[in-house]
């Protein structure tokens, strides 16, 4: 069973989202005309694949977990968008895929083998192409006043990973590629406990998989820990988007 097969089915409609205004604002930053070739490395649901489509000339997406290619396929069915679905690790990409103007990974980079991927990058990349490797997070300035609670409860059912973030620092660093610039999108979005809770089933280190028969004991304690924070059931919870902008060197 692959990391997420088991999130698939809810990974779209819980996780951190990106709105339609930072698809629109990343597409004008980059003035995209409409007839760029993009592929998307560990699409999932093709949340990222979907949103930047009207912007595009054709879209491409790659992920290794075939119930998130099933749930992509079935996405881009309902948008009515073109999606070539190729289930597959990056790092596994035959070498006549290619090449492409802009190259989009979120929330994935953690997963990649660093120099299979660099040298897939270099070969599908054009020459004054784009890489773009994007999240989303609730904002930590203290707007989201239960997310340092939420954050404590999810921990303890499973213990945060600090070299997550290192990965996404240093990344590019030695490579034919560097980062230019960070584009971010500060949005709220309506959320509840339930919301929060399902949101945490998204993540590899605490999906359906993993908890196991723990679900329902996490379910109660992270439920009661937020019930102070929402007194009539829901809040806007304050969100920024991140897109940083990758070319080579």
């Amino acid at each position: 069973m692959g990391r997420f097969e088991t999130t698939a089915g809810t990974y779209e409609r819980f996780r951190e989202p990106y709105p339609a205004a930072f698809f629109a604002k990343l597409a004008d930053r980059l003035a995209l005309g409409g007839s760029e070739r993009l592929i998307d490395l560990g699409t999932g649901p093709g949340i990222l694949a979907l949103g930047f489509a009207p912007y595009v000339g054709s879209v491409i997406g790659v992920d290794p977990e075939a119930e998130m290619i099933a749930v992509a396929r079935a996405n881009a069915a309902e948008a009515g968008v073109a999606l070539p679905l190729i289930h597959a690790r990056a790092e596994d990409l035959p070498p006549d895929l290619g090449p492409f103007d802009l190259i989009t990974i979120g929330r994935a980079l953690h997963w990649m083998e660093r120099g299979p991927t660099i040298a897939v990058l270099e070969r599908l990349l054009t020459a004054d192409g784009t890489i773009l490797t994007t999240g989303s997070a609730p904002a930590k300035d203290g707007c989201n006043p239960w997310l340092e609670t939420m954050e404590r409860v999810s921990h303890s059912w499973a213990p945060h990973d600090e070299r997550v973030l290192s990965v996404y620092r240093t990344w590019f660093d030695d490579t034919p590629f560097q980062e230019v610039e960070e584009i971010t999108h500060v949005f709220s979005e309506t959320v509840t406990p339930e919301h929060l809770f399902a949101r945490l089933l998204t993540r590899s280190s605490t999906s359906p998989a993993v908890l196991g028969d723990r679900i329902e004991a996490c379910r109660a304690e992270l439920l009661a820990a937020l019930a102070p924070f929402f007194p009539e059931g829901s809040r806007e919870e304050t969100l920024i988007a991140r897109a940083t902008v990758i070319r080579r060197r």
